[in-house]
């Protein structure tokens, strides 16, 4: 455990050389909160309730769910497993008395560490900004259940970003994968807008999919419109999806892993 503790620390050190730039990356994506909020403003002007949502409720929803998303998105970390593989670091990484699976792991929490302090300042500004159209903040507990589900709902993208990283043993190109993945991850989700608002069709498709545990069921226990048991329950159904996505990763890694020896380490 020790030796992932170093990799850890080591990456947040290096992480420290890159702060600009993801302190601009982070900021420049308030300009996307903006915009929806600015189109919910606009459709709320002659309509007072949506699907069971008022102005100041779907506000807060759009709020929370960017602010959620960004302090659980891995930022393209499946291209650094690629690159391992496409660079033969791999080879070397190999060969040492460690786990890749873990040491990946270990990567992306150092990694993780100065973006998410970085967002955290950022939601400060963001809800100081929109303080006095959202909703309080829930009790204690509710807050609790709400942190265990943005960790798991961290690991669910990180768990995707290995996954697709791990195409790379088959392709060169792995860009296109991820865009789709991430496209069709924020629709399903209900990142811009609550899935309620769908077809019923849409509706009960998504919750057959990991997505929806990530933010719509978060954001619906924040606005108090699902129980602390529903809470609870979403937050057991994505422990469930990390063990099925790790198991997923374990097979996807042994068959590459034959492929990337068949080439020759």
């Amino acid at each position: 455990m020790k030796k992932y503790w170093h990799i850890i620390t080591n990456e947040i050190q290096r992480q420290f050389t890159y702060r600009a730039s993801i302190a601009a990356y982070a900021f420049g994506n308030i300009a996307e909160l903006v915009a929806l909020t600015v189109i919910w403003t606009i459709v709320y002007r002659n309509i007072d309730v949506i699907k069971g949502y008022s102005a100041h409720e779907m506000i807060s929803y759009v709020v929370f769910a960017w602010f959620f998303s960004f302090l659980t998105t891995t930022y393209s970390f499946e291209q650094n497993v690629a690159r391992d593989i496409h660079l033969g670091t791999l080879s070397n990484l190999l060969v040492k008395p460690q786990s890749y699976i873990r040491y990946v792991m270990a990567v992306a929490t150092g990694r993780i560490t100065i973006a998410f302090l970085i967002v955290l300042v950022q939601g400060a500004i963001v809800f100081s900004f929109f303080r006095g159209q959202l909703t309080s903040l829930p009790d204690f507990f509710t807050i609790l259940l709400l942190l265990c589900m943005l960790i798991a709902t961290y690991f669910i993208n990180l768990f995707l970003s290995i996954i697709i990283g791990f195409i790379a043993f088959w392709t060169m190109e792995i860009n296109g994968t991820y865009y789709s993945l991430k496209v069709f991850s924020k629709f399903m989700s209900g990142t811009f807008f609550p899935i309620s608002l769908l077809p019923a069709f849409f509706m009960k498709a998504s919750f057959f999919l990991p997505f929806v545990y990530t933010i719509y069921i978060p954001v619906q226990l924040y606005l108090g419109k699902i129980s602390f048991v529903e809470g609870l329950r979403g937050l057991a159904i994505e422990i469930l999806w990390l063990v099925v996505l790790y198991v997923i990763i374990k097979i996807v890694w042994k068959l590459g892993l034959k492929k990337y020896e068949s080439v020759g380490i």
